[in-house]
């Protein structure tokens, strides 16, 4: 008995080590992992003449990929999609969604957005 004691406690180095080293390895492959995530930001509009009115959606559902730490760090309450309303013409209107009208740091990566055709109506009163 004495002696499978002595063996186990030998080990004990050997065995933080590993434990140190599988962790290290594991934090630095799984943050620098590309992953993806869906996120709800709002739509908003800028230069709408006080004639004019805005049919839109407020919201849109976007799917991002990054990095897992960069994408942690985000947060997708300061973000919005920003429409130039002036070079909107009468009536409906197809979107086209960029990373430029989010404001994304080039780190991340726009994969999809949902609607997958976002239509907004320019109305004259």
């Amino acid at each position: 008995m004495e002696s499978r004691a002595k063996q186990t406690s030998r080990n004990v180095p050997l065995k933080v080590i590993s434990l140190l080293l599988g962790y290290t390895f594991w934090y630095i492959f799984g943050n620098s992992h590309t992953t993806t995530a869906w996120i709800t930001i709002p739509l908003c509009f800028y230069n709408v003449q006080k004639e004019n009115s805005v049919k839109a959606p407020e919201m849109l559902s976007l799917k991002i990929a990054g990095k897992r730490t960069v994408l942690r760090s985000l947060d997708a309450r300061d973000l919005a999609i920003h429409v130039d309303a002036a070079r909107l013409q009468e009536g409906k209107n197809l979107l086209t969604i960029t990373p430029e009208t989010i404001f994304l740091p080039e780190s991340i990566k726009l994969v999809h957005y949902s609607p997958s055709n976002p239509t907004v109506e320019l109305i004259k009163k």
